[in-house]
């Protein structure tokens, strides 16, 4: 038994080094000129261990892009740890995070766009987008509620948790067509977007929209009864 679960887990971290490496190449051919040798040559391996351990270039491809949506959980959830009541500007340049500022968020775009663009005329790669955006917004709203003053300290009902949750969830979708929006934009035209400009737009975006949100959540506590 132990055995098979150490041969599982080194399985699986293949397959994210192989993942990894189709990240690079499709940031630099795309998706139709992307070719399995070319993955196992980043990924330092033959391309037969490549078929070993997916069974099509489509399959390497998607592959690739549900690393670049796990990482962009995997920020979510840091994130939400270092959150703080009312601390909009720390959320904001956490955010820096999901935009193309270094290397490694212009990889990841690129491949990102690089399977929108499909997705509009495949409705597999549709609903696969769906879903994702899905779970960004459902961790982004549950990060959001980390701004407002505790639940506790306000006597929130069961009715004002359905609201507020109402309102987390919006904002999230705010926040994240702000970033689609500068991230494609710095994508398409990296001259123009640099780093400096894109962390700016985005203060610009997201500070009044969750200043307002966690100002929101300031209500007063009824008073003790006696």
């Amino acid at each position: 038994m132990l055995k098979t679960k150490k041969i599982s887990e080194k399985n699986r971290e293949q397959r994210r080094v192989i993942a990894n490496a189709a990240i690079s190449v499709i940031h630099q051919a795309g998706l139709e000129g992307t070719r399995l040798r070319d993955v196992a040559r980043a990924a330092n391996v033959t391309t037969g261990a490549v078929t070993h351990y997916f069974d099509s270039k489509d399959a390497v491809l998607v592959a690739a892009l549900e690393e670049v949506v796990q990482n962009t959980l995997d920020r979510i959830d840091q994130g939400m740890a270092q959150n703080q009541p009312g601390d909009v500007d720390a959320f904001v340049a956490r955010m820096s995070a999901y935009i193309p500022v270094d290397e490694e968020g212009r990889r990841e775009w690129r491949v990102w766009l690089s399977f929108w663009g499909r997705a509009i005329a495949d409705p597999v790669l549709c609903k696969m987008h769906q879903d994702y955006y899905r779970a960004f917004t459902d961790k982004l709203t549950i990060s959001l509620l980390t701004l407002r003053p505790s639940p506790p300290a306000r006597g929130v009902t069961q009715a004002t948790s359905a609201q507020e949750m109402a309102m987390a969830r919006e904002c999230a979708d705010a926040v994240i067509a702000a970033i689609d929006g500068i991230g494609t934009r710095a994508t398409l035209d990296p001259d123009l977007w640099d780093a400096e400009r894109q962390r700016q737009t985005l203060a610009a975006l997201l500070s009044p929209l969750l200043q307002r949100f966690a100002s929101a959540g300031e209500t007063v506590s009824p008073p003790s009864k006696g």
